[in-house]
């Protein structure tokens, strides 16, 4: 009997026409108003007949023979990974005035970047208009594994080079869903087509949905914080530990967040200015809520509402630069990648609208219960290295929901919790750090939702320290 590995690498193998093989093709020779002098490649991987995962390689800039190869991938569900490229940890950083400057702690200075975009139709990947729109974890995991396939057919000299898989948010399900599909993968296929992965780097993300859908610790960080009263933590502590779902304790939980309500919940440092309709009310259909629609209580029915007003204004309301600037702004994000300049040099499709969220994926796709919590044993008895990273601004998923999860895990505790302080610097703290037995856990001081963009320094040498396998 066939296994569904050998199936799935035959129906790939089948359907890739030969000339969607050819990296020169992807090469990307010039980028509009991106003054970056490094190897770029840019275009489509073939997942199955229906399904397109659009990629972009970013080159090591020195040695990138002898360097690893990196996936990057951002969460939603339903949320382009080029988020990461252009706003985080590229080369290059999109400023809010339309222009570039460049990042001195790009990530492809330590490694081979590839960014997909998943699932099939995010950004500018799509599917087939006859395919099931059907999305679920593990539907998911298995199609980034043939995207992975796919990218070392087009890019045979990657193979069996250190393979790790990073990123953040929602990509907490993606990346251990994924990395297990490769473990699984490995016991099957000759050695000369094993996946060589070496590790996974989590950043604020979602890995046990249980604690995500609770939400004690989130409760816990909002106390601990102070943007809740001492008086309001006695109630929640009365009516809600022993029952969560009671009428007082839903009560005490809507009043907090209420409370809330005008902090940014992405980094809680950062002024948030919630992205408004032209009559003022609140814009529910908006990035800042899509990019984690889960972290948001009855976002759904919120929107529901919203479909009784004019989708005209709504649409309109989008469209203009004069509407309130959201806590994550995006527009110059969404407005680059769709000109037709920028389209044609990234070899994409150019009838696709890109957004940085995509709400019919959102909409429709299914968030397993069990999470990726349930995998991570597995990979620490495959000898991954495990590294979860927490921005300790970060509101949506909160550094102490994480720790949680890791702590019930019961591993051992290899290096108890110390400071860590990024190239030796003897002036400030970078953030905190507990070796377990099979995960790294660190937090890392003032960063947000998004590490690499709000502390690029410090999460670069996160980055470098987990891939030579050495101490933060």
């Amino acid at each position: 009997m066939q296994s569904i590995y050998a199936l799935l690498i035959s129906t790939l193998l089948n359907n890739i026409p030969l000339n969607t093989t050819n990296k020169d093709l992807d090469l990307v020779e010039s980028l509009p108003n991106y003054d970056y002098n490094g190897t770029l490649y840019s275009g489509y991987l073939k997942v199955s007949p229906e399904k397109q995962f659009h990629y972009m390689l970013n080159v090591n800039d020195e040695d990138s023979e002898k360097k690893p190869l990196i996936l990057w991938l951002n969460g939603g569900p339903g949320c382009s990974s080029l988020d990461g490229w252009i706003n985080e940890n590229g080369p290059m950083i999109l400023n809010r005035n339309g222009t570039f400057i460049k990042n001195e702690y790009s990530w492809n200075k330590a490694a081979n970047m590839l960014y997909i975009e998943s699932p099939a139709d995010v950004g500018f990947s799509y599917l087939d208009e006859e395919a099931n729109y059907d999305f679920n974890d593990d539907i998911v995991a298995k199609d980034n594994l043939l995207a992975i396939l796919s990218f070392f057919i087009k890019f045979p000299e990657y193979k069996g080079r250190e393979f790790y898989i990073g990123g953040e948010s929602y990509a907490g399900i993606y990346i251990p869903m994924l990395a297990y599909e490769i473990i699984n993968y490995n016991k099957e296929v000759p050695d000369n087509n094993k996946i060589n992965i070496k590790g996974i780097m989590i950043g604020n993300g979602v890995v046990n949905t249980t604690l995500n859908s609770q939400g004690f610790s989130k409760f816990d960080y909002y106390f601990t914080h102070h943007f809740v009263s001492y008086e309001t933590r006695l109630e929640f502590n009365e009516y809600c530990y022993h029952n969560f779902s009671n009428e007082k304790c839903n009560n005490i939980k809507t009043k907090i967040t209420k409370l809330i309500q005008n902090i940014n919940k992405y980094n809680y440092l950062e002024e948030c200015e919630l992205p408004t309709l032209l009559d003022g009310e609140i814009n529910y259909y908006s990035n800042y809520y899509l990019k984690n629609s889960w972290a948001f209580p009855d976002l759904k029915e919120k929107q529901m509402l919203m479909k009784n007003k004019s989708r005209l204004l709504l649409e309109e309301s989008n469209k203009l630069s004069s509407v309130q600037i959201a806590c994550l702004y995006d527009k110059h994000i969404i407005d680059y990648f769709n000109r037709n300049d920028v389209k044609k040099a990234l070899h994409v499709e150019m009838d696709i609208e890109w957004d940085l969220c995509t709400y019919d994926v959102i909409y429709y796709y299914y968030k397993q219960k069990k999470g990726s919590i349930w995998v991570i044993p597995t990979l620490i008895k495959n000898n991954l290295r495990i590294l979860i990273f927490n921005g300790d601004t970060d509101m949506v998923v909160p550094f102490n929901q994480n720790l949680e999860w890791v702590e019930s895990l019961k591993l051992d505790i290899e290096e108890p919790w110390r400071k860590w302080r990024a190239y030796g610097d003897k002036n400030n703290i970078s953030g905190y750090v507990t070796k377990y037995k099979g995960i790294t856990f660190c937090t890392i001081k003032g960063a947000g939702h998004e590490v690499p963009r709000f502390k690029p320094k410090e999460s670069f040498y996160m980055l470098t320290q987990f891939l030579n396998n050495e101490k933060l």
